[in-house]
């Protein structure tokens, strides 16, 4: 009797998250380049990747220090996409952004990626099941938790109450200028 190999769905966040998720080589090479900078030590600055994956073992084989956890002070630190977004609330993001800046060296930087709010579109998105523009929550189908999203304003607010300054701010890891609804990447220093 033949067997079927069921294949595992995506995660409805993933795929929410893909485009900048998809592209470990130009979150390395970004990484890469505001690591060197704020180290200024080509190839060897620490570096914390929560949760590891692909941008973490490509940077840890450019020969960068990669930490998973936290740990003693940092060069850089990188929240991916979904980092802030998964936490369900402002006080929780406000509280994770806290404690990444007390990881950071002086002078050190937070590289926080995420989703240029744009709940107007959202709703239209098929991968959308509901937007609470109060609670700043979007619903994704078939996810099992909310997002929360984070306007650019707020995220500087927050960093800027943990002690860290807006260094720059792109729509993706080559410079393309943020647009409402694209992905943001904003740079913190300390």
């Amino acid at each position: 009797m033949p067997t079927r190999v069921m294949e595992k769905p995506v995660d409805p966040v993933t795929a929410w998250l893909a485009p900048l998720a998809d592209d470990p080589a130009g979150a390395v090479a970004f990484l890469s380049e505001v690591t060197d900078r704020v180290s200024r030590h080509h190839g060897s600055g620490r570096i914390l990747v929560p949760g590891g994956g692909p941008v973490a073992d490509a940077l840890a084989g450019e020969g960068y220090e990669v930490h998973l956890e936290p740990g003693p002070r940092f060069d850089a630190g990188y929240l991916g996409a979904d980092v802030l977004s998964r936490l369900p609330d402002q006080r929780d993001q406000l509280r994770a952004i806290g404690r990444y800046s007390r990881l950071l060296r002086p002078g050190g930087a937070l590289v926080v990626q995420g989703r240029h709010p744009d709940p107007a579109c959202w709703t239209a998105d098929a991968r959308v099941r509901a937007v609470d523009d109060v609670r700043q929550i979007v619903h994704l189908a078939d996810a099992t938790l909310p997002l929360r999203y984070v306007w650019p304003a707020e995220l500087d607010l927050m960093a800027e109450l943990a002690g860290l300054a807006l260094d720059s701010r792109w729509g993706g890891w080559y410079g393309e200028p943020v647009t409402c609804g694209g992905f943001v990447v904003s740079v913190y220093r300390s």
